[in-house]
């Protein structure tokens, strides 16, 4: 199938290997120096675990080229993707996926709509998989096997969408599951990671110097977050996942957290991507806090602990830009 892709960067990268991996024919968005690196080299990955390396040749371009596509992909940071919706919009696809953070999913589907999509075109998802992308090529860690989780704002994906996307990755390694209500997984997904990003920050990015009292308050922080979110109304999702922040699962968690805080595991899903990622990181905070509007009267007195003590947006800016700059430039 023919594949359209924005947002080659850790996640994007990996997503493009898949799919060429499946056989489709994948056409990539870049533009800078890391159009020249994809044109002159290919898009390397190095994977973290396994010490598996591959290259793959999508077609790079750098700007759409008016054709016409099965699907497009635009896989980017929330705020970015708010800024690139109108020049998805002009695609011709049958279907768009949106993937990453997104806590204006909602929002995000209504631009497209007005533009003439309809909803069952507009897909949502999340990919897991992190790392950190070096000058020529793309360092990579799964958590096992890559999945992208995917469905619509707020309802599941038709039995016909299920068997394209199933097509476009079969025989590629990466899983494919389907959500019943996006909106609420991405909600849950931000409730799950703020309370690290503020104890990455606390500990300037380096999660290695966390205390275990750091690591059990990021699981109080947790808790707190998940029972604000249904205290609005938000359905968990994956169903349950609120259950980790307690009893036998909430010290089970506790345990792999401060574990993967000392190892490189804990620099690439977290320290290195807070680094490189200030914008983001506050963008979803100042987006969960007007949900926090919702119920304001609700406590969650640990994570605002946590969000308090880390330094203030501005100077994490000032301390962190150059390099966020640094990774865009690319």
């Amino acid at each position: 199938m023919k594949v359209l892709l924005y947002g080659v960067g850790v996640i994007g990268s990996l997503t493009v290997h898949e799919l060429c991996h499946a056989g489709n024919e994948v056409t990539v968005i870049a533009r800078g120096r890391w159009k020249e690196v994809l044109e002159q080299q290919g898009l390397q990955i190095h994977a973290y675990s396994g010490n598996k390396e591959w290259t793959d040749y999508p077609e790079v371009l750098g700007e759409y080229d008016g054709n016409t596509y099965d699907v497009v992909f635009s896989i980017m940071q929330n705020q970015q993707q708010t800024e690139i919706v109108d020049t998805l919009a002009c695609v011709q696809a049958k279907y768009v996926v949106l993937v990453g953070n997104n806590l204006q999913s909602e929002k995000m589907q209504q631009r497209l709509i007005d533009y003439g999509w309809n909803a069952n075109q507009i897909i949502f998802g999340f990919q897991t998989s992190a790392g950190v992308r070096h000058e020529d090529y793309t360092e990579v860690i799964t958590f096992g096997t890559p999945e992208l989780t995917i469905g619509h704002v707020s309802s599941d994906v038709s039995d016909k969408e299920k068997e394209f996307f199933q097509q476009i990755f079969a025989t590629s390694d990466m899983k494919v599951t389907f959500m019943d209500d996006m909106q609420s997984w991405y909600r849950c997904h931000v409730a799950f990671i703020l309370p690290i990003v503020y104890l990455c920050y606390l500990h300037h990015c380096n999660l290695r110097t966390c205390t275990y009292r750091d690591t059990k308050a990021y699981i109080r922080a947790g808790a707190e977050a998940y029972d604000f979110l249904k205290s609005i109304g938000t359905t968990i999702r994956p169903k349950h996942e609120d259950r980790n922040f307690s009893g036998i699962r909430g010290l089970l968690l506790t345990a792999v957290m401060w574990i993967a805080a000392k190892t490189k595991f804990g620099d690439l899903v977290a320290s290195d991507h807070c680094r490189n990622a200030v914008t983001e990181m506050q963008f979803l905070d100042q987006e969960f806090n007007r949900l926090r509007e919702q119920n304001p009267s609700f406590a969650m007195r640990t994570f605002d602990q946590l969000r308090n003590m880390m330094p203030t947006w501005e100077q994490l800016h000032q301390e962190y830009d150059a390099a966020e700059n640094d990774t865009r430039a690319m």
